[in-house]
C-alpha cells in the first residue's frame, strides 16, 4: 500500500517586511504631525484611521452582514468622537456608546433577511466599536492638557518601534515570537528599544516619564503588529482568500494606530498617580 505525501500548505504572500515599515512610520509621522498642530487636526487624523482600520478588519475577518457591521461602525467612530470633544477630553461616556452598539448591533442581527452566522456578526460588531472607541480615546488624551506630551511621545514611539521592528525581522528571522509568525525576537526587542528612545526625544522635558510612554506604546503596537502577522498565517493563495491577503497592508497599517489610545490613555492615569 503506498502512501502519499501530504503536500505542504502554501501560504498567501506577506506585503514586504521593509516597505510595510517604512509605510507604518510614515502614517506614524503623520499622525504625530498633526498631534503637533492641535488637538482637531489630530482628531482628523485619527477619524481617517477609524475608518480604513474599520476597512480593513472588516475584510480580513470576512464578516457576515458586512455592510451593516460597517454602518454601525462607522455610526460608533462618529459618535466616538463627538463624546470626546463635547466632554473635553473625557473618556467616561465611551462605554456608553459602546453599549449602545451592542443594543443596535442586537437590532441589526434581527431585522437581517439571512440570519447566518449570528453570532459572528456580532461579534464582528463588538469588535470594530471597541476598535474605534479606542482610536477615539487617543484624540481624548491629546485634549487634555497632560496629555499632550504623553500622545505625541507615544505616536513617535509607534512610528520608530513599527520601523525598527521590521528591520531586524528582515535581517534576523529566528527565533519566531510565534508558529507561523515572521516576527522575531530580535525585532521585538529592537522596537521597543526604538520606542523608548523615539519616546524620549519626542518628550525630552520628561525624561523621568517619556521612557515609560514609549515603552507601553512600543509594546501595544508591535502586539498589534504580530495579530495581524498572524492572521496572514491562516490565508493561502486560493482565489477564496484574495479580498482578505489584499486587506493585509492596510489594516497592518492602522490598526496598531487605532489600538494605541487605551494604552496612551493608561499611561497618563499612572503617571498621574
Amino acid at each position: 500500500m503506498t502512501v502519499t505525501a501530504e503536500a505542504p500548505r502554501q501560504h498567501a504572500p506577506r506585503p514586504p517586511l521593509l516597505g510595510q515599515g517604512v509605510a507604518a512610520a510614515l502614517v506614524g509621522g503623520g499622525l504625530l504631525a498633526l498631534a503637533w498642530v492641535d488637538a482637531d487636526a489630530l482628531l482628523a487624523g485619527i477619524a481617517v484611521v477609524q475608518l480604513l482600520a474599520l476597512l480593513g478588519f472588516l475584510a480580513v475577518s470576512e464578516a457576515p452582514a458586512s455592510t451593516g457591521v460597517f454602518a454601525l461602525g462607522v455610526l460608533a467612530a462618529a459618535a466616538s468622537d463627538v463624546v470626546v470633544v463635547v466632554d473635553d477630553g473625557q473618556v467616561r461616556y465611551l462605554g456608553a456608546v459602546i453599549a449602545l452598539a451592542l443594543v443596535a448591533g442586537l437590532l441589526h442581527q434581527l431585522v437581517r433577511r439571512e440570519r447566518s452566522r449570528v453570532t459572528e456578526s456580532l461579534a464582528d460588531t463588538m469588535v470594530v466599536v471597541t476598535l474605534v472607541a479606542a482610536a477615539a480615546a487617543l484624540a481624548a488624551v491629546a485634549r487634555t492638557a497632560e496629555g499632550v506630551w504623553p500622545t505625541r511621545a507615544a505616536l513617535a514611539a509607534a512610528a520608530a518601534a513599527l520601523l525598527a521592528g521590521r528591520i531586524g525581522d528582515r535581517v534576523v528571522h529566528r527565533p519566531a515570537l510565534a508558529v507561523g509568525a515572521t516576527r522575531a525576537w530580535p525585532g521585538l526587542v529592537l522596537a521597543l528599544g526604538a520606542g523608548v528612545a523615539a519616546a524620549t526625544v519626542a518628550a525630552s522635558d520628561h525624561l523621568d516619564r517619556a521612557p515609560l510612554v514609549g515603552l507601553a506604546a512600543a509594546g501595544a503596537v508591535a502586539a498589534a503588529d504580530l495579530l495581524v502577522d498572524l492572521a496572514a498565517a491562516e490565508l493561502t493563495p486560493r482565489h477564496e482568500d484574495a479580498r482578505r491577503v489584499a486587506a493585509l497592508r492596510p489594516t497592518g497599517l492602522f490598526l496598531p494606530y487605532a489600538l494605541l489610545g487605551p494604552v496612551v490613555l493608561a499611561a497618563v492615569r499612572l503617571i498621574e498617580g
